[in-house]
């Protein structure tokens, strides 16, 4: 089972540390130049799990190098500050580097103080989950890093089936409108908002017709994005092969894009129902397979039909959905 591991960001030097390597991805050539070329096919299969290079550094005390060495890829880390756990991410490699430390955390440093312990992470999740709120699984004494005890672990085990499904329902989904895709959280607030304002409704059936139109418009997608999207996918739903054009729209994989934002490679296909889903986070895509994801409550409905169904994509390449937005939009899922 996988394990995690709790980093205490306390120091000013600390939080500038992870300003650095943490918040941001770490200049490629910092950590292509720091390493020997043994070691790059390693670190370009880390910058590609991690969409670009994020660490975390131990100082060489017993302590640190004992938990350091426990620590294996997969394995889950946690980073708190102050009064709360701020970023989650996965291990993706660990290596003892002092020429790698100072390259990415500055050669000023003491050797006593270098972060020559370091491990990759995946791309961090920044939350904002108050040590309170998971004190009943992770009672831990904080320390530059801790691993949470057998006994804890085998109550997540026990409780959650696994390490990912804790992360998933209690770190990544807690509390209302928490700090991913949580979008069921964010609705719920929203439908409280209105009717505790007593939002008006429509006050003739022109009025009604026109909020109908209103609202499917704007579900439908961007016109140009969704009619680009009905020719590439040939009219049918990307993941369930539905064919009724009205009930087909245009899901954004990612938000925002930029300039791709509304580009075919940022979008699929999908029916209504389905793109509901998909915008809450109860569906992903696994790009490894190319398969369909679902959430564990979804595995328990009619839903569970499309799990490990393979996505159909448009035969011009250009239009295929991103690899890379699918895989933003599972991991901001915490699928």
């Amino acid at each position: 089972m996988a394990r995690i591991f709790i980093a205490a960001i306390e120091s000013q030097r600390d939080r500038s540390d992870l300003e650095r390597s943490v918040a941001a991805p770490i200049e490629r050539q910092l950590i292509i130049r720091s390493f020997s070329d043994a070691t790059y096919p390693e670190l370009i299969d880390i910058e590609r799990r991690g969409h670009g290079f994020y660490a975390w550094g131990l100082r060489g005390t017993p302590q640190n190098i004992e938990n350091w060495f426990q620590m294996n890829v997969g394995d889950f880390v946690l980073l708190g500050q102050k009064d709360a756990y701020r970023h989650y991410a996965k291990v993706l490699g660990r290596y003892e580097n002092a020429k790698a430390a100072r390259a990415i955390w500055g050669t000023e440093t003491p050797d006593a103080e270098a972060r020559e312990y370091l491990f990759f992470l995946s791309e961090p999740i920044a939350l904002g989950l108050p040590f309170s709120e998971m004190a009943d699984y992770l009672t831990v004494e904080f320390s530059e890093i801790t691993q949470v005890p057998a006994e804890a672990m085998d109550r997540i085990e026990a409780d959650f089936g696994s390490v990912e499904r804790f992360a998933r329902q209690r770190l990544l989904n807690t509390g209302v409108g928490g700090p991913i895709l949580d979008m069921s959280g964010m609705i719920w607030i929203s439908e409280r908002d209105m009717a505790r304002l007593q939002v008006s409704e429509p006050q003739n059936s022109k009025d009604g017709r026109q909020a109908i139109i209103d609202t499917i418009i704007k579900r439908r997608g961007h016109p140009h994005f969704r009619n680009a999207l009905l020719q590439a996918y040939e009219s049918r739903c990307a993941i369930t092969s539905f064919n009724a054009v009205d009930a087909l729209e245009a899901a954004c994989i990612v938000p925002f894009r930029g300039k791709f934002t509304h580009h075919p490679s940022n979008g699929l296909l999908l029916r209504s129902d389905i793109h509901s889903l998909f915008d809450l986070g109860k569906i992903a895509i696994d790009t490894g397979s190319m398969s369909v994801v679902l959430t564990d409550d979804l595995m328990q409905t009619s839903y569970r039909l499309l799990a490990g169904r393979p996505l159909r994509y448009p035969k011009e390449e250009e239009h295929r959905p991103s690899n890379e937005a699918l895989d933003l939009h599972r991991r901001l899922a915490g699928l």
